[in-house]
């Protein structure tokens, strides 16, 4: 069965940490048009980057990481030549805490106004500085038809003793944390230990149901039939439906998360001039499209949308009507002591016997 292109896919290096061969290069002096862009795996069209370098003459060297803590981590850890990144809105204060970004120079970027004003003067980047919104999505459960005729409608049906084995959730503390809370009635602001304390106790219970903790196998299960549902994002759910049209994403009455993901220009960079070349690329309304089209997320680009497949556009897994949307909210920004507590919750979940 061909492998499943998801967004939490990615490409292993040999040995963690290696450097890339562009990184080498970079290293040893070496000088080029080039950008280094560190995204997250088949996250992009599939001549965007081809199509940059036809227009303009500069490379695009693409790594790919497997989740946000990895990628921050490597970065934190001192990994240079990075030019451009893309960071999830809730990660945005992490990233600017210890300086691994910076701020976009004013004025420079002339498609920025493509952007949908709903997307700018966010909570996590209030000024548009460090931020320029690139796909978003939500999270929710893909399921698949052949197996569930009745689409799942809660949270809950994750819980259900009839699906043992059957069933998946992301390897994601902030997405499967943030789901017990909310089960559990409390916000996603929440610091107190009990609160804490019953989350762990919910997903331990779960655990002996759950067939993986997966961000990148899950929709490949999905298809082949050995999972009935998952927790999963919205655009991975569509993308594997073009391999089995059986597959199909709701999002739970007791509502979720919509996320934003971003380009952040990394500190450092050797090469900013062509990186702000690529990113302004990246914002032009046909360009957009074509991503937006290829991954089946949805794009923050109004100009973008002019372009984009009309059953894509209309889609209400990607573009929620306002009676889903009433039931999404954009994760809360945590401090780096609640959102290690987070990180312990979720530890000791997968720890648990």
């Amino acid at each position: 069965m061909p492998k499943q292109v998801t967004r939490r896919e990615f490409l292993r290096l040999a040995v963690a940490g290696a450097a890339s061969p562009w990184l080498l290069a970079c290293a040893s002096g070496e000088k080029e048009r080039a950008v280094n862009f560190f995204n997250w795996s088949k996250y992009i069209g599939k001549d965007t980057l081809p199509g940059f370098t036809k227009a303009t003459g500069i490379k695009v060297n693409y790594e790919e990481f497997a989740d946000e803590q990895e990628m921050f981590a490597k970065l934190r850890s001192g990994a240079r030549g990075y030019d451009l990144i893309i960071g999830s809105d809730y990660m945005i204060p992490s990233l600017k805490g210890p300086n691994i970004i910076d701020p976009f120079p004013p004025g420079v970027l002339k498609n920025l106004a493509n952007i949908d004003a709903k997307f700018l003067n966010t909570p996590y980047d209030p000024d548009n500085a460090y931020t320029v919104p690139y796909l978003w999505g939500t999270t929710g459960i893909g399921y698949n038809k052949k197996h569930m005729p009745k689409p799942p409608t809660s949270w809950w049906d994750l819980w259900d003793e009839k699906y043992s084995g059957k069933v998946s959730m992301l390897d994601n503390a902030r997405d499967c944390v943030s789901t017990g809370l909310l089960l559990k009635g409390y916000p996603e602001t929440a610091t107190d230990e009990n609160a804490f304390k019953e989350v762990r106790e919910l997903l331990v219970k779960q655990k002996p149901l759950v067939k993986q903790y997966s961000s990148t196998q899950y929709m490949d299960s999905l298809v082949a039939g050995e999972l009935f549902m998952a927790m999963a994002w919205s655009g991975d759910v569509l993308q594997a439906a073009r391999e089995n049209p059986q597959l199909d994403y709701v999002i739970p009455k007791e509502g979720s998360y919509m996320w934003v993901d971003n380009l952040c220009l990394v500190r450092g960079s050797q090469h900013r001039e062509d990186t702000l070349r690529l990113v302004d690329y990246l914002l032009e309304g046909p360009v957009g499209a074509e991503i937006a089209n290829t991954v089946r997320y949805a794009t923050p680009n109004a100009e973008a949308k002019k372009s984009l497949d009309k059953s894509l556009l209309k889609d209400p897994r990607v573009f929620p009507p306002a009676e889903i949307t009433k039931r999404l909210n954009f994760h809360s920004l945590l401090e780096p002591d609640v959102q290690q507590i987070w990180t312990d919750t979720w530890e000791d979940v997968k720890a648990a016997g």
